[in-house]
């Protein structure tokens, strides 16, 4: 319920401001090695995409295994720690791997409403995984050789969520960035 609390303000927050802007201001960045609005939205639509079918399974083998619970989930240390790394306000920039990198020139609407459904599918996702013993669900992480609980994953996938859209705002209130 909490993850789909923290989904909803996220997505009820990104499309505001990123879907009003123009194909210029959507694709302009601060300079060569920053993000744009559009690639920070975009990055945001292929780690949904990479993470969707990955939950989707572990949550259908969860549940024909039978692991549920009704117990408070906690994340581990690792996942805590991660987690804080992620959050915003952003204290250690992080290169994100090749694969989840956005091209540079991206159009707006259908970038936005990629991002729309994408956001609609994590939050069927999440409500399917109601009841589920978020603490013993393993999922593999899709950014490198490391696995989080359930639970984990999808906080810090939230957490990722926040972070990328603080980035784009930050693009916004950028010297330079184009105001027309």
């Amino acid at each position: 319920e909490g993850c789909l609390l923290q989904l909803t303000s996220i997505t009820q927050d990104l499309p505001a401001f990123a879907g009003r802007l123009s194909a210029a201001q959507f694709n302009w960045r601060e300079s060569p090695g920053r993000w744009s609005v559009g690639q920070c939205v975009e990055h945001l639509n292929i780690t949904t995409e990479r993470y969707l079918p990955v939950l989707s399974q572990q949550i259908a083998a969860a549940r024909t295994r039978g692991l549920v619970s009704q117990r408070l989930f906690t994340m581990g240390l690792l996942e805590r720690a991660f987690f804080r790394m992620i959050e915003p306000p952003v204290k250690m920039r992080v290169k994100a791997p090749k694969a989840f990198v956005a091209p540079p020139d991206l159009p707006v609407e259908a970038t936005v409403s990629r991002w729309r459904a994408l956001h609609e599918q994590l939050a069927a996702c999440i409500g399917s995984a109601d009841g589920l013993d978020l603490g013993a669900i393993k999922v593999r992480s899709q950014f490198g050789p490391v696995s989080f609980t359930l639970g984990g994953t999808l906080s810090i996938l939230l957490a990722h969520e926040r972070r990328h859209t603080w980035q784009a705002r930050g693009v916004l209130n950028a010297a330079g960035f184009p105001r027309d």
